[in-house]
């Protein structure tokens, strides 16, 4: 199957509720809705009346946005910082 088409999953049985979430990542109810107020929780899936879902694409996205940087990253900056160094005659 061609996963550019690939819809996600709306399935509640393929979700997950926020005590869940909490569950799963160890953290607290009320963490999880200051990480909400604060726009750093994962995307919720609202279903019919007041039933907030957490889909698993959401949780990977999630989890993604709080890796840490990658190393490329961090070896540019060092790099810059040498050739500054270097260009400015190791003043």
């Amino acid at each position: 199957m061609n996963t550019m088409n690939k819809v996600p999953s709306a399935d509640p049985e393929e979700t997950i509720s926020i005590p869940e979430f909490c569950r799963r990542f160890r953290i607290s109810t009320p963490t999880y809705y200051k990480m909400r107020a604060e726009g750093c929780g994962p995307r919720e899936l609202r279903m019919a009346g007041q039933v907030v879902r957490i889909r698993p694409e959401a949780i990977r996205d999630w989890i993604a946005d709080r890796e840490s940087p990658t190393s490329t990253a961090a070896q540019r900056a060092k790099l810059k910082a040498r050739s500054e160094y270097a260009l400015s005659g190791g003043r």
